[in-house]
C-alpha cells in the first residue's frame, strides 16, 4: 500500500508539473495575442466548470466515490459499492442537469453583471451556451474519476491530464499563429476536457466492470450515509470557494473583465502550486480510508504526523523561493505590462504555504465526519477575515484587496488549524511546536538572506532563478533535516529507498 502511494505520489507530482508548465506558457501568449480583456473573458468562462467556480457546488462527489471505492477494497462488499455507485451517479446526473441549464438560462444576466462590452457580447454569449453543454459531461465525470482514484490508477489520471493539457497548448498555440478570434481557445479548452473526461469514463467503467459492480437500488442508509458526507464536503468547499475560485467572479462584478485578467495573472502561479500539492497529496485519501477501515489508529496517526511535519518541510522552500524573486519571475513570464504588480504575486504565494502545513491532516480526516466539521468551523472563520480585510482595503487597492484578505485571514486561522490536527492525530503538544516553530525560523532567516541578495544579484534568466532557488531549498532541506526532524521522521527516507529500490534491504 506505501509502496504504491509513494508511486502515485512521483506520478502525480511529475505528470501535473509538466501540465502545469505546458498552461503556464499559454497565459503570456494569449495576453500578446488577444489582450488582458479577451484573457480575462476566458477566465471568466472556465469559473463555471467544476474545475473552476463550480467545484464549490460538486458535493464533493469525486472525493466520496474515492472513499467508496477504497474502503470497499478492504471489505469486499461489491454489491453495496453498486449501490452507493447507482446513487452518486443518480446525484451527479441531477446536479449537472441544474447547474447546466442554469449557466444557459443566466447568460444574459451574467453578460450584464461582468460588464461585457458590445464588441465581445454575442462571442462570449456562445462561449457560455458551449460551457453549459460541456458541463451535462464534466459534473457525472467527476464520480468516474473518484472511481479511477480509488482503485489508485494514477498513472490513467496523470497520463490524460498531461495529454489533453498538451493538446490544448498546442492547438492554442496554432490558433494565435492563425491568427483566430480568441473565443477558438476557450472552445480548445472545453474540447480537450471533453476528450480526457470520456477516457477516465471508459476507465472507470472497466475498472467497475472487473469488480462485477452493476448498477442496484440504493437503501435508505446508503442513501444518508452519502448526502451527509456530501453535505461536509459542500460546506468546505463552498467556504474554500469564496475565498479561492469566487474571487475572479468577484472582481468581475466589481471592476470588469480587465481587472479579472489582471488578478489571474498575478495568483496563476501560487493558485498552481496549491493545485500542484495538493494532487500530491491526493493519493493520500484512498490509503487513509483503507486505514480507516482496517482499525489501524497506529497507522493512521503516523501518517498524519508525518504530513504535517515533513510535507511543509519539502513543499514550502520552493514556493518561499518563488515568493522573493516574483518582482524577476514576473518580468520574465510576462514581461514588464504587469511588473508593477509583482509584490501582489509574491504576497498571494502565502496562501498556498500557508495551505501545506494542514494540507494533508485536512485530507486523511476526510475519512471522519466529526474532525471535518470542526475544521470547517475554522474555515468559516478565516473567511470572515477574508471579507472583513478584503471590504476594508477595496477601495485602496481594488482587485488586489481580495489577495490582501486571503492572505491575511489564512495566517491569522492556520494556529487554530494546527491545534485541531495535532489533537485530532493525539500528538505530543511541546514536541510539535518545537518542529513547527523550528521550521518557521529557518524558513524566515534563509528568506531574509535570498531578499538581501536579490537587491544586489538580478536573476533575469531562468538558469539564474533557477540555480538561485535551488540553493535556496537546499540549504532550508538541510537545516530542517538535522534541526526539525526527529529520528521517528528520518526513519522514512530508508524505508522509501528500500520501497523504491534505491538500497538494498539489508542494509
Amino acid at each position: 500500500m506505501i509502496k504504491r502511494l509513494i508511486q502515485n505520489t512521483v506520478i502525480s507530482a511529475l505528470a501535473f508539473g509538466v501540465a502545469a508548465l505546458l498552461g503556464l506558457l499559454v497565459i503570456p501568449l494569449i495576453i500578446r495575442t488577444w489582450g488582458v480583456t479577451e484573457f480575462g473573458l476566458i477566465v471568466i468562462s472556465r469559473l463555471l466548470l467544476p474545475s473552476g467556480m463550480m467545484a464549490v457546488l460538486d458535493l464533493g462527489l469525486s472525493e466520496v466515490a474515492t472513499q467508496v471505492v477504497a474502503r470497499a477494497r478492504e471489505h469486499r462488499n461489491w454489491t453495496m459499492v453498486s449501490r452507493q455507485i447507482a446513487f452518486l451517479g443518480a446525484v451527479s446526473v441531477v446536479l449537472t442537469l441544474g447547474l447546466s441549464a442554469a449557466i444557459w438560462l443566466t447568460t444574459p444576466l451574467l453578460v450584464i453583471v461582468m460588464k461585457v462590452d458590445a464588441e465581445h457580447l454575442e462571442t462570449f454569449t456562445r462561449i457560455m451556451h458551449y460551457t453549459a453543454l460541456a458541463n451535462l459531461i464534466f459534473v457525472p465525470a467527476l464520480v468516474w474519476e473518484g472511481i479511477v482514484k480509488g482503485f489508485e490508477r494514477y498513472n490513467l489520471l496523470r497520463a490524460a491530464e498531461v495529454t489533453s493539457t498538451a493538446g490544448y497548448v498546442g492547438l492554442t498555440f496554432a490558433a494565435a499563429s492563425a491568427a483566430a478570434g480568441f473565443e477558438v481557445v476557450a472552445y480548445i479548452y472545453l474540447a480537450t476536457l471533453v476528450a480526457r473526461a470520456v477516457v477516465i469514463g471508459i476507465a472507470a467503467f472497466v475498472a467497475l466492470r472487473h469488480k462485477h459492480v452493476r448498477l442496484l437500488p440504493w437503501t435508505r442508509d446508503i442513501r444518508q450515509d452519502i448526502l451527509h458526507r456530501c453535505v461536509l464536503l459542500l460546506q468546505g468547499k463552498l467556504m474554500g470557494g469564496i475565498s479561492g475560485p469566487l474571487q475572479p467572479f468577484l472582481i468581475g462584478l466589481l471592476f470588469g473583465p480587465k481587472a479579472v485578467g489582471t488578478y489571474d495573472a498575478l495568483v496563476r502561479l501560487s493558485r498552481v502550486s496549491k493545485i500542484v500539492v495538493s494532487l500530491l497529496t491526493s493519493a493520500l485519501l484512498p490509503v487513509a480510508s483503507r486505514l480507516d477501515e482496517r482499525g489501524s489508529e497506529t497507522s493512521f496517526q503516523r501518517l498524519g504526523d508525518l504530513g504535517l511535519v515533513m510535507m511543509p518541510m519539502f513543499v514550502v522552500p520552493p514556493l518561499a523561493a518563488t515568493a522573493i524573486l516574483s518582482p524577476d519571475i514576473m518580468n520574465l513570464w510576462i514581461g514588464s505590462l504587469l511588473a508593477p504588480y509583482a509584490f501582489w504575486m509574491g504576497l498571494s504565494f502565502l496562501v498556498p504555504i500557508c495551505a501545506q502545513y494542514v494540507a494533508m491532516g485536512s485530507l486523511i480526516f476526510l475519512t471522519r465526519p466529526e474532525v471535518q466539521a470542526r475544521l470547517n468551523r475554522l474555515m468559516a472563520i478565516q473567511l470572515l477575515i477574508w471579507a472583513a480585510v478584503s471590504v476594508a482595503t477595496l477601495h485602496l487597492f481594488a482587485e488586489r484587496a481580495l489577495i490582501l484578505g486571503q492572505v491575511v485571514g489564512s495566517i491569522a486561522v492556520l494556529p487554530w488549524q494546527l491545534g485541531e490536527l495535532r489533537s485530532a492525530l493525539a500528538l505530543d503538544r511541546n514536541r510539535f511546536v518545537r518542529a513547527i516553530g523550528t521550521q518557521l525560523v529557518i524558513l524566515a532567516l534563509a528568506s531574509i538572506l535570498l531578499g538581501t541578495i536579490a537587491g544586489y544579484i538580478r536573476f533575469d534568466s531562468v538558469l539564474k532563478l533557477a540555480l538561485g532557488s535551488m540553493v535556496f531549498c537546499l540549504i532550508t532541506w538541510v537545516l530542517q533535516y538535522f534541526l526539525v526532524l526527529e529520528k521517528r521522521h528520518r526513519t522514512v527516507f530508508p524505508a522509501v529507498g528500500q520501497l523504491m529500490g534505491l538500497t538494498s534491504k539489508s542494509s
